[in-house]
């Protein structure tokens, strides 16, 4: 059980990073120069950025091949209302934010909110945007670990590099994002892993265990088979996100068309059949392409669902070379 929010070491620099130039896709319908401060241990610090970037993040310690970002910390440019959400999902998270924003009253009757979330699921199933949503209705900074980075060849260096994540959310209020978690919440009895992968799993329950920030921190696998039994046991919502059903698809198409101009004969019903097979992810990047081959076709027509169904066509055989000479 996680401790009450409390103590906290020596605050560390408020990173911001701003992505404004392209949004996040998955289930999305639409989609400050920091003043300088003080290291926090030896392996984060805060650097200026030009006036307009309103971008920083934590410095992984420099290596002879150049110094690596272990978190990128950025506004979050989607909520709730823009994702297509099961409904229990959806009530879950809903159920979060009211226990985050009374946490004040929780804490003086003897209860603790829950910050420590997993997300479990196949690719482009909405699980990375869902955290960023998350962020938005809680309206904090969106962190996401960068785990090339945290991952180390050198001996002791991933730990050291999950500590210093540790110690800064647990200072500032973000959600953080640990995506691709498999690659450090790995089984321990795996045979083929060595014993550093192993040390690994243990720092990050013993972090994970330690930890009493405000920070929520969210945990996305691929591969929850891989995952540690152990560090199932550490998140207090576990939340599956399943491939779309052919409803899926038509309600998130409708979502994402809605802004568009369509021709009166436009079948949405039509298109989820086309789109069948596809991702949540997948179908947000087919209306975008099919609305950006629409705009520089210079035609004065609404979209056509020729159009759409071209980009469908494309997303679809982009998914037959993905999976090709896979089981």
């Amino acid at each position: 059980m996680l401790a009450p929010h409390g103590t906290a070491a020596a605050a560390p620099p408020k990173l911001r990073s701003c992505l404004a130039s392209k949004p996040t896709t998955g289930l999305l319908a639409s989609a400050a120069d920091g003043d300088q401060g003080h290291d926090v241990g030896a392996k984060v610090q805060r650097r200026r950025r030009p006036a307009g970037q309103r971008a920083g993040r934590l410095r992984a310690l420099p290596r002879a091949r150049g110094e690596l970002d272990l978190l990128q910390i950025r506004d979050p440019f989607v909520g709730f209302d823009d994702l297509l959400l099961p409904e229990f999902h959806r009530q879950t998270l809903t159920g979060l934010l009211l226990e985050l924003q009374r946490e004040g009253y929780l804490l003086r009757n003897g209860v603790l909110p829950r910050r420590t979330l997993l997300f479990t699921g196949p690719p482009g199933c909405g699980k990375s945007v869902t955290a960023e949503a998350l962020a938005r209705e809680l309206d904090r900074e969106f962190a996401v670990v960068n785990l090339s980075t945290v991952v180390s060849s050198f001996l002791g260096d991933t730990a050291k590099n999950l500590s210093s994540i540790f110690e800064a959310a647990a200072t500032e209020p973000w959600v953080v994002l640990f995506d691709e978690f498999d690659a450090i919440g790995k089984e321990r009895a795996e045979r083929t892993d060595h014993g550093e992968l192993k040390r690994v799993v243990t720092a990050f329950l013993q972090q994970l265990d330690n930890f009493d920030g405000p920070s929520v921190l969210v945990a996305a696998t691929n591969h929850p088979d891989l995952v540690d039994l152990a560090v199932w046991r550490r998140f207090q919502i576990v939340l599956q996100f399943d491939p779309p059903s052919v409803h899926d698809l038509r309600d998130l198409l409708r979502l994402k068309l809605r802004p568009l101009k369509r021709q009166n004969n436009f079948d949405v019903d039509a298109a989820a059949s086309a789109c069948k097979g596809l991702t949540h992810a997948d179908v947000c990047q087919v209306v975008e392409d099919a609305h950006r081959a629409h705009l520089l076709s210079g035609t004065k027509k609404p979209l056509a669902l020729e159009e759409l169904l071209s980009a469908v066509e494309a997303a679809q055989k982009r998914n037959q070379i993905a999976t090709s000479g896979r089981p």
